[in-house]
């Protein structure tokens, strides 16, 4: 497995999206995302990592429901649970290999909400609140 890294802005007790930095084996990986999209597709997490092409979608409403796709693999996440019992199940559909499943268990620990609909509408609403006690 390649040590992979993610910090962001904190959301809660998870990185957020916001200003993040994602790391595979010591490199860097750009993310890329359509905050205004439309649909979970348009609003997919993309990133580039050792030559192949990812996206991180959002498989349901709420923020449960994660699938890492890239050319041929799948790995879905479906976390569940509260408090000190929350487990991720990973199912995994092709040829997966070491990198696939190290990003899709960083990834699990994301907050991620902004992938869909409302956690956008949400996030965007909460930041600027956030901004507006900063000038006060």
């Amino acid at each position: 497995m390649p040590v992979t890294s993610f910090m962001g802005w904190a959301y809660g007790r998870k990185p957020s999206l916001y200003i993040a930095e994602l790391s595979v084996g010591g490199a860097g990986v750009r993310l890329k995302r359509n905050r205004w999209a439309q649909t979970r597709a348009g609003r997919a997490l993309r990133m580039q990592v050792a030559g192949r092409e990812y996206r991180y979608v959002a498989t349901s409403a709420r923020h449960r429901d994660r699938t890492l796709i890239r050319n041929g693999v799948e790995v879905r996440t479906l976390r569940h649970g509260s408090g000190a019992r929350k487990k991720a199940t990973f199912t995994v559909l092709g040829p997966a290999d070491a990198t696939d499943l190290a990003l899709a268990a960083v990834m699990c620990g994301v907050n991620t909400r902004n992938l869909t609909r409302a956690g956008a509408v949400r996030a965007f609403f909460a930041r600027s609140l956030q901004w507006l006690d900063v000038f006060q």
